[in-house]
């Protein structure tokens, strides 16, 4: 047995990395009945019990067995060196075009028109500015009287649809043209999080007293409310098309729901902490859960199957963000990074180093050829992006 104390478990117990649970419990009899203290006067073998009840705790339960082989996938873990790995074609490559600095305050909003591909980015003292992320310069700016800007939603003609909370008090905002229409709603309760559909109708708000609420972006109107959460609401997201609306929470689960009604669909319990960012992918095969242990878990729409669990960052996860082809998806964190990931396959792709400062919006453009990230630093980056399948 290994004598390192951060050994592979799976040699603590003997088995190989496909094992089925009824040869793992057969393992851990068979050392049980070897190491245990009441057979064994070795004064090991307290210790030697204690790493084997560990490595079976660990490897019977199915999230636990695949948090820890995202971790052996990692290099997380001291292993036995091996022959250097081939270098196949990278998959997707990276360019950093430009750093954008004319914003003032923090940025918070993000997002690309899907008709002119021009960037809009919003901060905390409510301007936005578009840019021509190619060209590498701005075309427009524009403040707009409302609670502080936390998210936008780019529409096409130019349309934007822009949104945010302070305490209890929601606005929205819609620039149409050079024409500025808003409202604002004052609510019980205090705003935690909030998204707007792809659309730009609708717009969920999630609260720290547990409760989702629905309203119309044209006019505040409340479309419905659900309390069916045990701790506050931290994060919500729409699918693309408008048909789902996924709640995450502080009590470590979320909630697949019907977009029209707020009916719940499904409950994602494999999520062991505070759910602080989700991002649905455009295909509908994939919602990305990020969590306060600073893990990203991808699940499968179809059956609810926690399809893989990755870790990389080393601050909590700010946002997520799907490449239009439906595989690739991207982490920003509050340790300044932005993370490319595999959906498909589990495994991270690319590091981007976007400064030291808690980035809090990412985002793809519409035809997928361009990334951009920005935060606390002021500073919009973008970079051009090559995907080969």
């Amino acid at each position: 047995m290994p004598a390192n104390s951060v050994a592979d478990l799976y040699a603590v117990l003997g088995v190989k990395r496909n094992v089925e649970p009824a040869v793992l419990r057969q393992a851990y009899r068979r050392l049980a009945r070897k190491y245990h203290p009441d057979v064994n006067p070795d004064p090991r073998s307290h210790t030697m019990m204690a790493r084997i009840n560990e490595a079976f705790e660990t490897l019977i339960d199915p999230i636990r067995k695949m948090e820890y082989d995202a971790m052996l996938a990692g290099g997380l873990l001291d292993q036995e060196p091996g022959p250097p790995p081939k270098s196949p074609k990278k998959p997707v490559v990276v360019r950093l075009l430009h750093r954008f600095k004319a914003h003032r305050t923090p940025i918070y909003g993000l997002d690309f028109a899907p008709d002119t591909g021009l960037l809009i980015s919003s901060s905390f003292d409510n301007e936005m500015i578009w840019w021509d992320a190619r060209r590498g310069e701005s075309v427009r700016r524009l403040r707009v009287d409302s609670a502080s800007v936390s998210t936008v939603c780019a529409l096409e003609r130019g349309d934007v649809v822009a949104a945010g909370s302070s305490e209890n008090l929601v606005s929205v905002s819609r620039v149409a043209g050079g024409a500025i229409e808003s409202w604002r709603n004052s609510c019980t309760e205090w705003v935690s999080c909030l998204a707007i559909s792809d659309d730009g109708e609708a717009v969920a708000t999630g609260s720290v007293h547990r409760g989702l609420s629905v309203s119309r972006a044209v006019d505040g109107k409340n479309l419905y409310a659900r309390y069916d959460h045990s701790e506050s609401v931290t994060a919500v997201a729409w699918s693309p098309d408008g048909k789902f609306l996924a709640s995450g929470s502080a009590d470590a689960t979320v909630k697949l729901r019907h977009g029209a009604s707020g009916a719940v669909l499904h409950t994602f319990n494999a999520v062991r902490s505070a759910v602080t960012a989700l991002s649905f992918s455009p295909d509908g095969a994939f919602l990305s859960v990020a969590s306060v242990d600073l893990s990203v878990r991808v699940f499968r729409l179809s059956d609810g199957f926690l399809q893989k669990v990755m870790f990389g960052h080393t601050r909590p996860i700010e946002a997520l963000a799907f490449h239009p082809n439906g595989w690739l998806f991207a982490s920003a964190g509050r340790d300044g990074a932005v993370k490319l990931w595999n959906a498909a396959e589990g495994v991270g792709e690319l590091h981007l180093d976007a400064g030291g400062r808690a980035i809090a919006a990412v985002t793809f453009s519409s035809d997928g050829t361009l990334v951009a990230a920005a935060g606390l630093d002021r500073i919009v980056r973008v970079w051009s992006l090559e995907v080969r399948r």
